[in-house]
């Protein structure tokens, strides 16, 4: 585990707040070669005017693909660079949506 990980152990309550809603988490990835890839293709139950899941209590169980945010599914690379949750981690694995660009919650 990433040593600044464990923090985030520490403030697993402030989790939601730190989102900003931006919803790329919730869009198909793709795992090539031990780098991840951004699709365009939003979970089906990703309310796109709002960026929230429709689900999120049940998500993992309605849809059981959907990774929950923990130390270890955080350092693995699944969220945009300057998302909250690992803006300040350094050496994070950012996914991208090619190999030339980064995706962004801020876009």
């Amino acid at each position: 585990m990433h040593p600044k990980m464990k923090n985030i152990d520490k403030i697993r309550v402030e989790w939601d707040r730190r989102c900003h809603r931006c919803g790329r988490c919730c869009y198909e990835k793709i795992d090539f070669e031990g780098r991840i890839y951004y699709t365009d293709i939003p979970c089906e139950h990703l309310d796109l005017k709002t960026n929230l899941c429709r689900v999120y209590p049940e998500r993992d169980k309605v849809r059981p693909g959907c990774i929950r945010l923990t130390p270890d599914s955080v350092a693995k690379g699944f969220l945009p660079a300057d998302c909250p949750y690992v803006a300040d981690l350094d050496d994070y694995p950012a996914p991208s949506m090619t190999d030339e660009e980064s995706d962004s919650c801020n876009s």
